[in-house]
């Protein structure tokens, strides 16, 4: 053993020793090895005397990780005694391990994984000690280690060990089932694939790169799929088809009617449809008689027309929709002729296509809205049965409960209800994953403190999740506080769900930028649910979202600072953006909510298109219900929904739709 090694057990039994001063017998049974000792350590929990000692160790421990990251382990050694009951303690041991990994054995290494078995702190030493064994070329160690609790993202690294120790045998069949997706590998899995691939026959490498060639042409990835057929020889023709596929039109017709020419000939159609809908559809029934496309290629075919058609808010939608689904076969394409007959306001054609729908649908909120709403327009009045659905919707919560509650002038009903059990509340604060978490939540380490909260809720029934949510409100973790509500199934907790976060930002952006403070509450709450440190797949930062390009537009333009990329994160400088560029939107559209919200979702370009298109005034919720982006759709019932909810908490409860939003005016009345 090294003199790392001694150091770092000699601080094991110190430590443990320290801790359990007060519980002699449990030291005595522990000593006889440090593997028990371990063990004792992590079955009695240590509590904090008080507030004022809580405060030291935060500092402290500060203190110690800033020690670590500039290399001065013994300082941060020195620190110890004085944290051995600090909740985060284990992430102290776990630096001051990875600090000095290069020089640790295995036996040491196993003692600190039996310590932290089972938790997050353990899953990282051994992540830590895999990367060390991989620097160090120990392959059959990797695969110990590995197999003992195997993180997914290091698969690669592990086949390449199989490899290396010479089980190939086992290294060829799961690398086989690792080349079998659509989708790019890390750089990591280049050394198993190429090692794998160079054992292949040349029919069988051939075969494997047309296999996952396919794959990825189905999976839509045709970059991957040009990567892959470059590999193999005498595919020309079909790199060159997916490298244009304009080309379809001239070859199209002597392609010979295989699966491999179907499947090529279908994402080709795909990308044409996006550019030249009119020509690709034409072409897409041609070469149907030509190729024979199976009834699931011209399903994906029809759908990914439409999406077309109906983006493009074309005339000929209704009669493409007749002509290509005539036996209402598509739930999608139904749904698109009730909204279509909505835009046209032929109610009858309304209640007859929501007749048409499939049963689970037909009974879903909005079908049963707009049949009403059907009904009540076509007959002038608002019927018996009209009045009952609208009734009905009406007392629940969400968009079309509320708008139903307005067609029959009455209240809206939030159903809010409360199941906490203040009695546990103690008991889950004590809870030492939730101690945790509440330390690394107060540390700025939210990631990691995310992943204790979760690991915490594994443990917890559904009253103690309730409880664990209130103590997040309580902490100023809103996020936590909503995702641990809806994992408990608690709908009705509108405390949880709905917090009041950053109150004063929000209420002084809504005041300097005069926007209703409702309307921002609920689009960052359909943001990012007021998570401080939310980032997007685009690039989206913060509690509202904003991409760094829009921050660097609004800074200009509100006279600061282009704010750096975790700047951006910072609560109050995302709500101040965000709430300005709200604040513009809105005077962009004439003080409508529906159009300012949609641009803050999809670009106020888009919102103008559409408008644009338009043809007189719209009432709002047939232009809401006909807007061909899927996602803003849904995004502004939402928007309007939570409003709703925080209009009542903010005593500024009013109509889901103010007057002047209740009916959608053409472009030329924004200009």
């Amino acid at each position: 053993m090294n003199s790392v090694d001694i150091s770092l057990e000699n601080r094991i039994n110190r430590t443990f020793l320290h801790a359990y001063r007060v519980k002699r017998m449990i030291i005595r049974a522990c000593l006889s090895t440090i593997f028990s000792i371990a063990l004792c350590y992590v079955a009695v929990p240590l509590a904090h005397a008080d507030a004022e000692s809580l405060a030291k160790e935060r500092q402290l421990y500060r203190e110690a990780m800033e020690n670590i990251s500039r290399g001065r382990s013994e300082q941060a050694e020195a620190l110890l005694p004085a944290l051995h009951q600090y909740a985060l303690y284990p992430y102290l041991e776990l630096e001051l391990i990875k600090a000095q990994i290069s020089e640790l054995s295995h036996g040491t290494i196993d003692v600190y994984l039996q310590q932290y078995r089972d938790t997050i702190v353990g899953q990282r030493i051994r992540i830590a000690w895999l990367y060390q064994l991989r620097r160090r070329g120990e392959w059959a160690q990797f695969v110990r280690y590995y197999r003992q609790d195997p993180p997914s993202f290091m698969r690669c690294d592990y086949l390449r060990a199989l490899y290396k120790q010479g089980d190939t045998r086992t290294a060829n069949a799961e690398t086989e089932a690792l080349w079998q997706t659509g989708r790019s590998l890390p750089d990591a899995c280049d050394p198993a694939l190429e090692q794998w691939l160079s054992s292949l026959s040349t029919a069988e490498y051939r075969r494997q790169h047309w296999q996952r060639a396919q794959l990825a042409i189905e999976a839509g990835q045709h970059s991957l799929a040009i990567y892959l057929l470059r590999k193999v020889p005498g595919s020309d023709a079909e790199i060159q088809l997916l490298e244009n596929p304009a080309l379809l039109y001239q070859r199209g017709f002597t392609m010979a009617p295989t699966d491999d020419n179907r499947r090529l000939a279908l994402l080709s159609l795909r990308r044409l449809a996006k550019n030249k809908f009119e020509e690709a559809n034409t072409l897409w029934h041609q070469l149907d008689r030509e190729l024979g496309f199976t009834n699931e290629q011209n399903y994906a075919l029809r759908d990914a027309f439409a999406r077309q058609i109906i983006a493009g808010d074309m005339d000929y939608a209704r009669d493409w929709i007749n002509a290509n689904d005539p036996a209402f076969e598509d739930p999608y394409l139904t749904e698109w002729r009730i909204r279509l007959a909505l835009k046209d306001r032929d109610w009858e054609a309304a209640q007859r296509f929501i007749a048409l729908l499939p049963a689970k649908l037909r009974a879903e909120p909005d079908w049963q809205y707009w049949w009403a709403r059907a009904e009540t327009e076509k007959q002038q009045r608002l019927t018996e049965n009209a009045s009952q659905i609208l009734r009905t919707l009406a007392t629940q919560r969400g968009y079309y409960s509320f708008m139903a509650a307005d067609l029959l002038n009455q209240q809206y009903r939030l159903g809010e209800r409360r199941n906490l059990d203040v009695a546990l509340l103690d008991e889950v604060r004590q809870h030492s994953a939730v101690i945790r978490a509440r330390e690394l939540f107060w540390q700025g380490e939210l990631n990691t403190a995310r992943l204790e909260w979760n690991y915490a809720m594994r443990s917890l029934n559904t009253a103690e999740k309730i409880a664990a949510g209130q103590l997040a409100l309580e902490w100023q973790w809103p996020h936590q506080a909503i995702v641990t509500a809806i994992r408990a199934g608690e709908w009705d907790d509108l405390e949880l769900r709905f917090p009041m976060a950053y109150r004063e930002q929000f209420m002084q952006t809504a005041a300097r930028e005069e926007i209703d403070p409702k309307w921002i509450y609920a689009i960052a709450r359909q943001e990012s649910a007021f998570a401080e440190d939310a980032r997007s797949p685009v690039g989206a930062r913060g509690v509202m979202q904003i991409m760094p390009g829009t921050a660097r537009t609004l800074a200009r333009q509100m006279g600061r600072p282009t704010p750096s990329r975790s700047e951006l994160l910072d609560a109050d400088t995302n709500i101040a953006m965000g709430g300005f560029y709200l604040g513009q939107l809105l005077k962009r559209f004439s003080g409508n909510r529906i159009l300012a919200t949609a641009a803050y979702n999809a670009g106020p370009s888009r919102v103008e298109r559409v408008l644009m298109r338009q043809n007189g005034n719209m009432p709002a919720d047939i232009w809401i219900e006909n807007l061909p982006y899927g996602e803003t759709r849904d995004y502004i019932k939402n928007v309007l929904a939570f409003s709703v909810v925080y209009g009542e908490k903010l005593e500024l409860s009013k109509p889901i739709l103010a007057n002047h939003e209740r009916r959608i005016s053409p472009v030329d009345e924004f200009n």
